[in-house]
């Protein structure tokens, strides 16, 4: 790393720059002044002051050398004399290139020295924002001042590695060569070598033997993002050991900084120990919190530090002391250690307190226990493995709480009751990705939890913002390969919907297994065909004793294999300006059943034949300050064959919801138990306007379906009625409509809406109204409106509780100044009258802490359709410690991220 020199010097005064020479036994020196050529120092005497008999003087002036023409001084004494040799047609040998550059054969250059005691270095290379470019100043936080800058922008490399290059000094002041290869220095000096150099202003001693620099003084020790300076230093270049007295540091990517009585600097590891220092992220005004210790090593190159006998203070106020050693990250790098707590109080738990302890095993494997008091339930603790190796990455979550206080075999099943379903809570979780070879991959998802409750009650310190009413338990083996797709799965799913009866006729079903495959080719002329397939067996447990012999009659308790198969040919042609698009497929379907409804067949199959025809034209338009406007006329025709399958069983099928996507599908079912008959025409037109640069600016989509025959495919089963979502007896679908539009990059407006014109009203729509500035400056409001029931299908507990959706949605973040926030979110229901979630908080924060308060109230899931429930609420805190991480609060974070729509964390994402 260069030192930095202030400019404001004595350029004027003759300057001596001096190297080893080849023979690594003496010295090459040669002095400049302004306007000057290059001047020998004469060669002192073997044994130095101490020959006073020589009649050299012990100290060779710049000043009293009068210039002469180029030369080059060799100082290589002999047994018992000075020895003085000269080449007029070498040229004299000066470091005017950069750190460890070979600079034989350049001519001298004046170097400037800074005047008095270095004092311009006094900022510890601190740049304020306003001295900042604008490149600079937009990668800084808002709320941060300024900025720890490298001033010599020099970089590692293996050419100015400090341990293959020679060490050279340039100096103005006087010289004295002690010995051999011993000079000392008094006044102002800079010592290279490599990368490396120090810099000093009163007495320097340079011992070429040992390879070592003693100064007194003001010194400034620089290496590429490395700042010490101090009244003393002691450099082994050999050994690559700085130690500095009275320091102060600067580790400039990291933006650390502090004061110690000493710090020893190993370069070769980046080693910084610090005996009787400090420690801080915070500006260097800025005295809001930092650690002080009886020694403090950082390893930059784990990315960690270590702080024994540590006491940490804010605003000078001591909070936190740790007698043993402390173990803090000082970037991204893991760290055994305690991680940030999570504090809070909630109406059904009490006192929420969570301490997670980071168990950094190996590089390739890790452990979290997170211990959790819960004041009105006991004791949860909780466990994550992790572990990575050549071919997976494996994840398991274990949690437990023995003994539930809150248990209360009287009210397990009371709506309201805060009573679990039972007195031992627990959670399991296990996830694997894996790749073998080029072709295979696997992947696991399995879980399980005690009861329905347990994500509720239990999920996150009360910050669960996340609803959970499936729980995965699927394995898969995966083969992917240029013309073959295909996986092996076994899946099956835990309900904790409290919407659901367990063991009831809505279990979905397991699938034990399931073969996917699929394959397609390119022919010629624009033609591609395809086949794909699906094999399943399914299977469920259910409670018999909640069914009817009716409805065993009429088959619930149907098992059974299903076969899919799926050929498929395609045609298509697209140019500028248009497309069309052709496919037709048959759909087959072979059932192999047990427990069926009685009358039914045990191997019933069917056979869909579907064809499609897609296009579409692209007109375009010039507009004012290069704007171009499209119009996007298309129309889609579908046919599809009648099957009657009222009498097949519905193992994995659901109906979708119309948009104005579903326009161009070609199956308004999901699942392989049902092919809807169609036939169909969708009309749609779509205009853009784009900018110069091709990017959207506003869009305006609309269409509707036309259907020529009545819908005669529906979700009608033996063992249950379904009652479309859609009806199947209109001539049209609704008229569907989508608006998107952006003001500018910061202002984004989406729309859509769902026309019915038969009933004359809207069944359903949406609207969002987005300001995203920057991460400190954004809002939110939307409105989702459904006139449908949520489900006709599915069981409501009240019938005083309205299913229909209109719900508004506000949240954002506000500044209020450049360090103080506004954070919120109030998200209303309209049709029942309450608040889903509101929370509001405001936040603190500048360039090395951040605070957060935050107020919440909301209503778990498991009880949006329980009448005059009490809402739950909560207060939480977030401290957060730049560079330390979440001192509390840890989970606060997510509930942000999940409210508030663009929210992210500056320091952490």
């Amino acid at each position: 790393m260069m030192l930095s020199i202030s400019p404001a010097s004595t350029a004027q005064l003759p300057q001596t720059t001096c190297r080893a020479n080849a023979a690594g036994d003496g010295w090459i020196c040669e002095t400049t002044t302004a306007g000057a050529a290059a001047s020998p120092i004469p060669a002192p005497p073997r044994g130095g002051i101490d020959r006073a008999e020589s009649g050299n003087p012990p100290v060779a002036s710049p000043e009293s050398v009068e210039p002469v023409a180029e030369i080059e001084t060799v100082v290589e004494p002999g047994p018992d004399q000075t020895s003085v040799r000269t080449d007029p047609d070498t040229t004299p040998a000066t470091d005017n290139r950069d750190a460890g550059e070979d600079t034989a054969g350049a001519k001298p250059t004046p170097l400037e020295f800074a005047t008095g005691a270095f004092a311009a270095g006094d900022d510890l290379d601190w740049v304020p924002r306003e001295a900042m470019s604008e490149a600079q100043q937009e990668a800084l936080p808002a709320n941060c001042c300024g900025a720890f800058v490298d001033p010599s922008g020099i970089e590692r490399n293996p050419e100015n590695n400090p341990e293959n290059a020679e060490t050279r000094f340039r100096t103005s002041a006087g010289i004295r060569q002690i010995s051999t290869g011993l000079i000392t220095v008094d006044g102002d000096i800079v010592v290279q070598q490599g990368y490396r150099r120090i810099q000093n202003n009163d007495t320097t001693t340079i011992d070429r033997a040992e390879n070592t620099v003693l100064m007194q003084g003001n010194v400034v020790f620089r290496e590429p993002d490395v700042l010490l300076r101090g009244s003393s230093a002691f450099i082994n270049n050999d050994e690559g050991i700085s130690r500095i007295e009275n320091a102060q540091y600067v580790i400039h990517d990291l933006g650390i900084h502090g004061t110690a009585g000493s710090i020893v600097y190993t370069s070769e590891s980046g080693l910084i120990s610090i005996e009787n220092g400090e420690f801080s992220r915070c500006e260097p005004d800025n005295g809001f919190w930092h650690i002080e210790a009886a020694s403090i090593v950082l390893d930059q190159e784990r990315g960690r530090g270590y702080a024994r006998s540590a006491r940490l203070e804010i605003k000078n106020v001591p909070v936190f002391y740790y007698p043993f050693t402390l173990q803090f990250p000082l970037g991204d790098e893991r760290i055994s250690g305690f991680l940030a707590p999570s504090t809070g109080s909630t109406r059904s738990g009490g006192f929420d307190f969570e301490l997670p302890y980071y168990l950094n095993l190996a590089p390739n494997y890790d452990a979290t226990i997170s211990p959790r008091i819960i004041s009105d339930r006991g004791i949860l603790t909780s466990t994550e493995f992790r572990y990575l190796s050549r071919r997976s990455m494996n994840t398991l979550n274990l949690s437990f709480l023995g003994s539930d206080d809150l248990f209360d075999p009287a009210t397990v099943n009371v709506p309201g009751s805060d009573s679990p379903a039972t007195a031992d809570r627990w959670f399991l979780g296990y996830e694997h990705f894996g790749n073998f070879g080029r072709n295979w991959s696997t992947f696991v998802d399995y879980n399980g939890v005690s009861d329905e409750d347990y994500f509720y009650d239990l999920g996150s310190n009360g910050l669960n913002a996340t609803s959970r009413t499936h729980l995965n338990r699927l394995g898969r083996l995966n083969f992917r390969s240029d013309y073959l797709r295909g996986d092996i799965r076994v899946q099956r799913v835990q309900i904790i919907d409290p919407l659901f009866t367990e063991g009831g006729l809505a279990t979905p079903y397991d699938r034990l297994p399931q073969l996917n495959f699929e394959s397609d080719a390119y022919l010629a002329g624009g033609f591609r065909v395809g086949l794909s397939g699906q094999i399943t067996a399914f299977d469920r447990n259910l409670n018999e004793d909640l069914f009817t012999t009716t409805r065993i009659d009429n088959g619930a308790l149907v098992t059974g294999e299903r076969v899919n198969l799926e050929p498929a040919l395609s045609w298509s042609l697209e140019a500028p300006g248009w497309f069309l698009r052709a496919d037709a497929k048959y759909m087959y379907s072979a059932y192999t059943l047990q427990d069926q409804a009685i009358g039914s067949v045990d191997d019933p199959d069917f056979g869909v034949a579907v064809y499609s025809f897609d296009s579409g034209l692209i007109f375009e338009r010039s507009m004012s300050r290069a704007y171009t406007q499209t119009l996007e006329p298309r129309v889609f025709y579908l046919f599809s064959e009648f099957e009657d399958q009222d009498q097949l069983p519905l193992f994995d099928t659901s109906e979708l919801n119309f948009s104005f996507s579903q326009l161009f599908r070609d199956d308004r079912f999901s699942g392989g138990d049902r092919v809807a008959d169609a036939d169909q025409v969708s009309i749609a037109i779509t205009s853009r306007i784009l900018d110069a640069l091709g990017r959207e600016r506003a869009r305006v989509s609309v269409g509707q379906i036309r259907y020529f025959q009545d819908r005669r495919v529906t979700m009608r089963s033996p063992s249950q009625t379904f009652t479309p979502r859609y009806s199947t007896l209109s001539s049209s679908s609704a008229l569907a409509a989508e608006f998107a539009y952006s003001f500018s990059d910061s202002w984004q407006l989406n729309a859509d809406v769902q026309w019915n014109q038969d009933s004359q009203e809207i069944e359903e729509g949406s609207f969002a109204l987005r300001y995203h500035r920057d991460a400190s400056h954004l809002l939110n409001l939307s409105y989702r409106f459904r006139g449908l029931a949520l489900n006709p299908n599915l069981p409501v507990f009240n019938a005083g509780i309205d299913t229909r959706i209109k719900q508004t949605d506000l949240s954002g973040v506000w500044p209020l100044s450049k360090n103080w926030k506004l954070l919120g979110r109030w998200n209303y229901d309209h049709s029942n009258s309450r608040n889903l979630e509101s929370f509001a908080g405001i936040e603190f924060s500048n360039c090395c802490a951040t605070i957060r308060l935050i107020g919440r109230e909301w209503v778990d899931e498991d009880e949006l359709f329980l009448p005059n429930i009490e809402p739950n609420r909560g207060i939480f805190v977030q401290f957060t410690l730049i560079g330390l991480g979440n001192i509390t609060g840890g989970n606060v974070s997510s509930l942000l991220r999940d409210g508030i729509w663009g929210f992210r964390e500056p320091y952490y994402e």
